[in-house]
């Protein structure tokens, strides 16, 4: 854990301004996550303008949480098949460098003269 003390940054979203505290060197970066959330908040208060502010950051919110859970569904299938890749790789490997099937590391046949 980092010993530097939070900064202090403010976001604006849906014309509030939000003081936060951030580590060091993430000013901007929640800074722009700020205007992606502001500006879904503004989508969807356009489509559902009757709607209150709570439920359009509620929609939002289900919206992100929905998208991170694909995200990491799809980074599980993809380190799923990267092990496999990568033990079939191995194993590959070891055949060619004679770890795998016992028959490296003789000496090539040669014929009789």
């Amino acid at each position: 854990m980092s010993s530097a003390l939070p900064v202090s940054v403010r976001v604006r979203i849906l014309d509030r301004e939000y003081p936060l505290r951030v580590a060091p060197g993430d000013e901007d970066y929640t800074v722009h996550l700020a205007a992606r959330v502001d500006e879904r908040l503004r989508r969807l208060r356009q489509q559902l303008p009757s709607q209150p502010d709570m439920t359009h950051a509620v929609l939002v919110a289900l919206e992100l949480a929905e998208e991170l859970y694909a995200a990491r569904a799809e980074t599980d299938r993809l380190r799923a098949r990267l092990e496999i890749e990568a033990a079939s790789l191995s194993e590959r490997i070891e055949a060619v460098l004679g770890g795998g099937d016992g028959a490296a590391g003789t000496e090539p046949e040669t014929p009789d003269e």
